[in-house]
């Protein structure tokens, strides 16, 4: 399948690695935030997910806002079979999440519903949840709210801090994409509603 990888933060880096080295889906383009200050002297860093690509001919996309039509004309144009986001830090138009042919997948870093939003890993923690995981969801226009294609748990350990716990989560998130695309490509993946009670 073609795939175009849309994210920022340092826990998607492994699931675009993936991407990279599979030899059943080509990766065509990543969309990621744009350079930004960063630290006390202020110096321009890109962001985890572009310095990943490094050596790599792939197209990186870095628009100030993804619901900009010059964004939005420069995925359709990457003729993606299938969108997936993970750790971004903004929500996607419908017109966005209406150009693949196949799906527009979100990793998320709990066991949807339980944390929606920003800091599910600390979330979890914080409320001495035994469990957390790896969510593979449909996305919809709110937050966190799609279908639910498959999850992967693991245990949180008494020794986990949010660090630690974002690392495991890291390193699961690749075969649970991976899963899901070839779910997608047999025809067999669930699409699974969240109970909006639970959240």
């Amino acid at each position: 399948m073609r795939i175009v990888f849309i994210g920022a933060g340092e826990i998607g880096v492994p699931t675009l690695q993936a991407l990279l080295r599979s030899s059943e889906h080509q990766l065509t383009g990543v969309v990621t935030q744009p350079d930004k200050p960063v630290g006390r002297a202020q110096r321009i860093e890109p962001t985890p997910i572009k310095r990943a690509l490094a050596g790599s001919k792939v197209p990186i996309l870095q628009p100030a806002r993804i619901k900009d039509r010059q964004a939005i004309e420069d995925i359709r144009a990457l003729q993606p079979g299938g969108i997936v986001v993970m750790a971004y830090g903004q929500i996607l138009p419908r017109e966005v999440l209406e150009i693949p042919r196949v799906a527009c997948l979100n990793l998320h870093a709990s066991l949807l519903p339980r944390w929606r939003g920003a800091a599910p890993i600390q979330a979890a923690i914080a409320a001495g949840d035994p469990q957390t995981g790896i969510t593979v969801m449909y996305m919809a226009e709110s937050l966190d709210t799609g279908d639910i294609l498959l999850q992967r748990e693991i245990d949180i350990l008494p020794t986990d801090t949010g660090g630690a716990l974002h690392d495991r989560l890291a390193q699961i998130a690749p075969k649970a994409l991976l899963d899901a695309l070839q779910m997608l490509a047999k025809g067999n993946a669930p699409r699974i509603p969240q109970d909006n009670a639970l959240a």
